[in-house]
């Protein structure tokens, strides 16, 4: 067993020294490889602008941080949160908080930092993985339902959402939730995403509010 897992460990380190997104990271100074699955999916939808209030909800390491505190601009304003404390960005319009999305208290929390509602929600949630698809996907998907509940006190009516899925069993209940709630909701893979994984992103866009 331990044989096994040590080869599989190595097997990954190899394949994540010969990924260029996570070379890329490394060269263009983001925290993770994820920050280009961001930056194409803002570089074809145009979901931030320059001055636009954006949450971050599962922001650890930071490297969405960083690429959406680029398109904000300094009269905008990132907030994340996450379970794990976030090394400091040194970056004057980003704020971060440790907070479980599923606080009761979560919605209070996060307005008293930001002021009021977000133009933009994001979320590349996911779960400790346990190595069993099936539970590692109702885990997911429990966590993208509670982001899902929290848009209408979050989220300003015309607002935008990005919001990870892992597919299989439940994605769809969570698509059809997503298309009901905005005018427009495309079904993304970015390039930056792995081949073998089974996220996709849902961007959505003209929240039309409660």
């Amino acid at each position: 067993m331990e044989a096994l897992e040590l080869k599989s460990k190595r097997r990954w380190l190899h394949e994540r020294r010969n990924d260029p997104y996570f070379i890329l990271s490394k060269k263009e100074g983001y925290r993770s490889r994820a920050s280009f699955k961001l930056k194409q999916i803002i570089g074809k939808y145009r979901i931030i602008k320059p001055g636009d209030n954006v949450l971050d909800i599962g922001c650890a390491p930071g490297g969405w941080l960083q690429v959406a505190s680029q398109h904000v601009g300094n009269s905008g304003m990132v907030l994340g949160v996450d379970l794990k404390p976030v090394e400091d960005l040194e970056l004057e319009n980003v704020k971060t908080c440790v907070l479980n999305v599923f606080d009761e208290d979560f919605t209070n929390k996060v307005m008293r930092i930001s002021g009021g509602k977000f133009d933009v929600v994001l979320s590349d949630l996911s779960p400790n993985m346990s190595g069993i698809y099936e539970i590692d996907h109702a885990r997911q998907i429990e966590m993208v339902e509670r982001v899902i509940s929290l848009l209408k006190d979050l989220l300003r009516k015309g607002g935008c959402l990005v919001i990870k899925i892992f597919e299989g069993q439940y994605a769809r209940r969570v698509d059809r939730k997503v298309f009901r709630m905005f005018k427009f909701v495309k079904r993304v893979k970015p390039k930056a995403s792995r081949k073998s994984s089974s996220e996709y992103y849902l961007v959505a866009r003209f929240f039309k509010g409660s």
